[in-house]
């Protein structure tokens, strides 16, 4: 019955042609810039975007949310946080406030989340047993920082999202429950001779739980070792003078156990993200294990065409020298590129017409070299992991996606539909020979979704239901269909007058 409710509300909120402000603030400002509306000076790949209020002395409450999601045969969805990777019904609620006092600012913002977590159907090579509720409390999006003109010091467990991506990103995404970390960033593009930027650099830890199953596992237990690691992570933005319309930029992230860390000295043991180590350091299996990983990506807006085109490209292995790049520059690669086109319609309503591909699966260069899949390496046996969620692209552990999806926009309400293509894991390996040692059997997701967003008074109601058909679900012959739903309620305080 719950979940007859659950679909009953989702539609109402589809068919009512409404949309909602919410956690996609970013995004509608993302959208603003192609409009011409909001500064051209500004990445969107560095978030979340930071706002300097315009008075002194603020105390704010925040909205309160509750999300709730849901999924009838398997495992499914992303970017949803501190959400875990179960069949039916979880719900996430969270409430807080904020407070600025001149350069001082306070945001205590935590979130608590509950899954029934039952049991759903596995096989040989992906899923395992659940049966057992989960619940948990995170930090969620608070944080202490510091405002000292363009710079900003702090301590957060804010979800952080690096890179141009709309749908993914393969370095930082809120994939994964925010960890605690400090930061040193700047709050606004800071303007030189030579053009703007925007950085980030971050310190902070990494757990797990060994006693769940691993998103980076095919969602199957291991007993990793089960020690606290140490992440540092940095990314720079760059919009050169004379190409005012382009965003160039870099990410680049350690971790490593923390006994190991404590090995080290110096800036290697603090920031190793600002040394490069040798040739002899990277191919060496007697140093001091660690995994890295960087990216390089570009965002070209077109605000008079109100479109823009984007890319990012990454390594989880970084190359030995200028031959090895040449000679494999897709060893241990991926890839992220997408567009965003706005199209004004009457009544001053919008389209916005959005793609992106995400390729994680290994290319057929590793038939001479294997490199694993992307978020392993081979210093850390977690991968690139909070509380066993990858903490960059969620979609699957060495997937392909594909995702074209339309919005219809009225002012901060729409609906719309996407349509998606994953390709779980193409290239894992588990096969004979006469197939290049992949598996003989691939399993593949279509899905085709609905969402809305809409407005009621001080309430605020988005949804999203999606029909996923699995060809060869678990990489095992036979089909599979699951409904994938989920719904953000969020409740605004109105201000002073009245006014929301």
């Amino acid at each position: 019955m719950r979940i007859f409710f659950f679909i009953f509300f989702l539609l109402i909120a589809i068919i009512s042609k409404a949309q909602f402000l919410g956690l996609d603030k970013d995004e509608w400002l993302r959208r603003q810039q192609l409009l011409g509306e909001y500064s051209a000076n500004t990445s969107f790949m560095v978030r979340p975007v930071a706002k300097q209020d315009s008075t002194n002395k603020v105390l704010e409450i925040l909205p309160f949310q509750l999300n709730t999601k849901f999924n009838s045969h398997h495992p499914y969805g992303w970017n949803d946080q501190g959400m875990i990777m179960a069949k039916g019904l979880q719900t996430m609620f969270s409430a807080g406030i904020k407070a600025n006092y001149g350069p001082l600012e306070i945001q205590l913002q935590p979130e608590y989340y509950y899954a029934a977590n039952p049991n759903y159907a596995t096989t040989a090579g992906y899923g395992s047993a659940a049966g057992k509720s989960f619940s948990k409390l995170y930090g969620g999006q608070s944080a202490i920082k510091l405002n000292l003109g363009p710079i900003t010091l702090g301590a957060s467990t804010q979800n952080l999202w690096w890179g141009p991506g709309q749908f993914s990103s393969l370095m930082m995404s809120n994939n994964a429950p925010g960890f605690l970390h400090y930061t040193f960033n700047t709050n606004k593009p800071i303007q030189t001779p030579i053009g703007s930027f925007e950085c980030q650099l971050v310190i902070g830890k990494l757990n797990e739980d060994t006693t769940k199953a691993f998103e980076n596992s095919f969602l199957k237990p291991f007993n990793p070792r089960n020690e606290d690691r140490f992440f540092n992570g940095v990314v720079i933005t760059y919009q050169p003078k004379f190409l005012p319309n382009i965003f160039l930029g870099v990410t680049r992230s350690e971790h490593l156990y923390t006994s190991d860390r404590n090995k080290r000295t110096g800036l290697s043991k603090y920031v190793p993200v600002l040394l490069g180590a040798s040739p002899e350091a990277n191919a060496s299996t007697a140093s001091i294990p660690s995994d890295g990983a960087f990216s390089f990506f570009g965002r070209w807006i077109l605000p008079k065409n109100k479109a823009e085109f984007y890319i990012e490209w990454g390594y989880n292995d970084f190359k030995q020298n200028f031959r090895d790049l040449a000679v494999n520059p897709s060893h241990a690669a991926a890839l992220i590129a997408g567009f965003k086109k706005i199209v004004p319609i009457k009544n001053n309503q919008l389209l916005d017409i959005s793609g992106e591909i995400t390729q994680m699966a290994q290319t057929p260069s590793y038939i001479l070299r294997n490199a694993g899949n992307w978020y392993v390496h081979g210093g850390v046996s977690q991968g690139f992991t909070y509380q066993n969620q990858i903490m960059g692209a969620g979609s699957g552990f060495g997937n392909n996606v594909q995702t074209l999806q339309v919005k219809k926009i009225n002012g901060q309400e729409y609906i719309g539909i996407k349509l998606q293509r994953i390709q779980q894991d193409p290239k894992g390996l588990g096969g004979p020979t006469s197939n290049l040692l992949m598996r003989p059997i691939q399993w593949n997701d279509v899905a085709i979704g609905f969402l809305a967003q809409k407005k009621f008074n001080d309430f605020w109601l988005t949804g999203e239901i999606q029909f996923v058909n699995s060809t060869n679900y678990g990489w095992e012959k036979g089909n599979a269909f699951n409904l994938f739903a989920t719904i953000n309620a969020r409740y605004i305080l109105p201000k002073r007058g009245g006014k929301p």
